[in-house]
């Protein structure tokens, strides 16, 4: 690696030709892989059509989930009522332990302080479970020709006090960009910090540091990519269900050495660097019993049919061994 002006540099950052990249959309799955990753989940066997209702709250690309899921559940259910919201994850636990919620979506694990809240309502923790795979993709313009970024220049891309010691980057030839872009200003997005990809990129890449002044933040996710298709010099994170065929994701470096992209290989085994799950929270206390409604639509969300809804709207599926574990938590009984 070479250190230049304070900027940790990667030889082969300034060798790469854009058109020798692909877009961003190329790493979504397609149908027959789809059918094929989820072969081997067990399917949903749906009981006899019922009555009743369930509330679901939550937010940020956990939403595209839940809208392809609630959609095709009510065909199955007519007589359920499904009651969405938006508001965040943070209302959304609010209204849990307040009784008036029964699912809450998230893209990140529970705090601390979030288990104990609940926990001194009633006794026990909260159950909880993955629904997705997914990850933090690094996306850039398609005719950025970038090959690769570490942790530390991401770092010092976005960061106010860059504590990995990548620099201070401001132009992109500080990244090893050669040509036309070379002398054009980094444009930093970022989702704002109502979303939790706001705080997992500040904790996970930023170790915790505030955001440079000159960020700019997006309220929605989708124009976050939007913004970056649309500028040469832009760049930004976000899932990477949101793919599109202007956008490319950087390859980021992983603790081995290597640059990996967010396929669904390197999210589902863990080796990129930027994981991040889907998770729905709910309450059902240990052996016991919960809303009947709610304990049917999440095991429609992790069965074959409802991960192959998700891997067509662009995320990963989940492996048979989370399967098991969801359905552990989930119960069976009513």
């Amino acid at each position: 690696m070479l250190r230049v002006t304070g900027l940790l540099l990667l030889p082969a950052l300034a060798a790469s030709a854009a058109t020798n990249l692909a877009p961003a959309i190329s790493l979504l799955l397609d149908d027959s892989t789809a059918l094929q990753i989820t072969a081997g989940l067990k399917q949903y066997n749906s009981p006899p059509r019922f009555a009743g209702k369930v509330t679901i709250v939550g937010g940020g690309t956990s939403s595209i989930h839940i809208n392809r899921w609630t959609a095709e559940f009510a065909t199955l259910f007519p007589d359920v009522d499904l009651d969405t919201h938006g508001g965040g994850s943070a209302a959304g636990l609010n209204g849990l332990i307040e009784g008036k919620v029964d699912i809450v979506h998230m893209n990140r694990p529970l705090a601390t302080n979030e288990v104990a809240g609940f926990k001194a309502k009633f006794g026990y923790e909260p159950a909880q479970i993955v629904v997705a795979q997914g990850a933090e993709g690094v996306y850039v313009n398609k005719n950025n020709p970038i090959s690769g970024l570490t942790l530390a220049q991401l770092d010092s891309i976005y960061s106010r006090d860059a504590k990995r010691g990548g620099g201070r980057p401001e132009l992109w030839s500080d990244l090893g960009i050669t040509g036309p872009l070379a002398s054009e200003p980094i444009i930093r997005v970022s989702l704002s910090q109502v979303h939790s990809s706001y705080v997992f990129f500040q904790d996970t890449v930023m170790q915790g540091a505030d955001y440079r002044f000159d960020v700019r933040f997006e309220s929605v996710p989708t124009s976050l990519v939007q913004a970056v298709g649309a500028n040469d010099a832009a760049i930004g994170f976000a899932s990477v269900a949101l793919a599109t065929a202007r956008t490319r994701f950087v390859p980021i470096q992983a603790r081995d050495g290597r640059f990996l992209v967010p396929s669904f290989e390197n999210t589902s085994t863990g080796q990129y660097p930027l994981v991040r799950f889907v998770r729905i929270v709910f309450n059902r206390k240990p052996g016991g019993t919960m809303n009947r409604a709610a304990r049917e639509f999440l095991r429609f969300a992790v069965s074959r049919r409802g991960q192959r809804i998700i891997a067509r709207a662009g995320s990963y599926p989940i492996s048979l061994e989370q399967q098991d574990e969801a359905l552990r938590r989930i119960g069976e009984g009513p």
